[in-house]
């Protein structure tokens, strides 16, 4: 009976990814990180809640510090400290604008599970 076994017993080659060849991987990824973040609903205009995204080394009180300050009014906090939720603007008014170091806006429709806090808000009375 013919042997089935590879001519090199035991040896494996090992593949090694080119410099050119990981800088075309990692440009891949970004660009379609950046699809995927252009694809995402903007918060400019919209009629609900906005949640504000600010950078994760952000703490929570510093993003609601900053939201104030640029004008918005904030609701509550989001599944993250360094996520805010704004009321929308009151129609006919203009959007107040993105505060100081904060990444992007997003509209809340279709979002609320990612980004909203996963409980019911609670009021301190």
């Amino acid at each position: 009976m013919p042997s089935t076994r590879p001519a090199t017993s035991g040896a494996l080659r090992e593949e090694r990814l080119s410099p050119a060849g990981g800088l075309l991987v990692g440009l891949v990824c970004l660009l379609v990180s950046f699809a995927a973040l252009a694809g995402l609903p903007g918060g400019e205009g919209a009629a609900e809640p906005v949640a504000i995204v600010f950078p994760p080394w952000v703490d929570g009180s510093e993003a609601v510090a900053l939201s104030f300050a640029a004008g918005h009014q904030v609701l509550r906090a989001g599944r993250l400290s360094s996520i805010v939720v704004v009321a929308p603007a009151a129609s006919g008014s203009e959007a107040a604008p993105l505060p100081k170091g904060a990444w992007f806006s997003l509209a809340l429709a279709g979002l609320a599970g990612c980004l909203d806090a996963p409980g019911p808000a609670k009021v301190a009375a």
